[in-house]
């Protein structure tokens, strides 16, 4: 019999909307790791009121408490403060993740293979749509790639999955999934969009990229490996 405890994954989000998503795609991905969640939706609204001094050591502190549970690995899963996140990545010796960090690693060894790629960063988010494309472009410009851009923010959707409405939510996303076809992919950015991901799969001629996925199996890959 194997006794070898479970994996405990840290899950903290900054959004309710952001935990059943990524607890789902760990029941579909990685149903043996043993995750739990911390929440704390103060910080998206004292975004603009703290400095990011004061929000690092928000984050830490959260790490903190998650680290003092004995966890293996932390992931977090609102995708606007890359910032903070990599403060507690310096301060804590563990695998800890971004959002987005297993996906852009992808899309980055995507950039590299193609020459001249061209996404579609969609969001329910403006602020996460930004985000995103900003990091991207970024790293774009350092690593002298050509990543051509478009935003698409696709409005109302994150109101509706707050009201409990998550068809017309996914239907939203799907019809902006089915209006922007003309690219070699596209990148949903954040977790609360996965509920739409395999429906609009389905009605996508080209690749989309998930977070949640490709930074649960990343996190399976890492852990198993370093047991």
């Amino acid at each position: 019999m194997n006794s070898q405890p479970r994996p405990k994954i840290a899950l903290i989000h900054a959004t309710r909307l952001a935990i059943a998503p990524i607890e789902s795609t760990f029941n579909q991905y990685w149903p043996s790791a043993n995750t739990f969640s911390l929440l704390d939706e103060g910080l998206l609204k004292d975004i603009e009121l703290l400095s990011a001094e004061q929000m690092s050591k928000r984050f830490q502190s959260l790490a903190s408490y998650a680290t003092s549970t004995g966890c293996d690995a932390i992931l977090f899963s609102c995708s606007v403060f890359s910032d903070a996140i990599d403060s507690v990545k310096k301060a804590f010796d563990l695998p800890i993740y971004k959002p987005n960090e297993a996906m852009l690693d992808s899309i980055y060894k995507l950039a590299q293979e193609k020459k001249d790629l061209t996404i579609v960063v969609m969001g329910t988010s403006q602020l996460s749509v930004d985000s995103l494309s900003s990091e991207i472009s970024e790293w774009s410009k350092k690593n002298q790639a050509l990543v051509g851009i478009e935003k698409v923010f696709v409005n109302n959707a994150f109101e509706l999955l707050g009201q409990g409405q998550t068809d017309l939510h996914d239907a939203s996303i799907m019809d902006a999934v089915k209006k922007n076809q003309r690219t070699d992919a596209i990148v949903f950015t954040q977790f609360s969009m996965a509920s739409a991901f395999q429906k609009c799969q389905e009605v996508s001629s080209v690749p989309i990229f998930s977070a949640p996925i490709i930074a649960v199996q990343t996190l399976q890959s890492r852990i198993t490996h370093a047991r």
